[in-house]
């Protein structure tokens, strides 16, 4: 189960915070909703990360396609497993250790 709350909005930059866990069933979620998000103009998303427990290995391709929603994703607050898993698939430029 996944849940995204609406941290703040300002302008163009979105932040939202996940919870759960992203598993292939919980994924399309999460991807509509960034779809969502690029479709009302918004261009940067931050994700504050801190509560999701897992993202699943298998994911790795369906991730990396968020990167074409044209959106500037920026994760916050990982968790180690979550930050390596990240690095581990090249996305190293999405973590933002602000």
């Amino acid at each position: 189960m996944i849940r995204i709350n609406t941290l703040d909005h300002c302008g163009e930059t979105l932040t939202i915070e996940l919870m759960g866990y992203i598993h292939k069933r919980e994924f399309p979620i999460l991807h509509d909703c960034l779809k969502g998000y690029a479709e009302e103009g918004i261009t940067e998303v931050c994700i504050v990360a801190n509560e999701v427990r897992s993202l699943h290995p298998l994911l790795q391709q369906d991730v990396i396609g968020l990167g074409q929603l044209g959106l500037r994703l920026r994760f916050q607050q990982l968790r180690l497993s979550i930050r390596g898993t990240l690095e581990f698939w090249g996305l190293e430029a999405w973590i933002d250790d602000e």
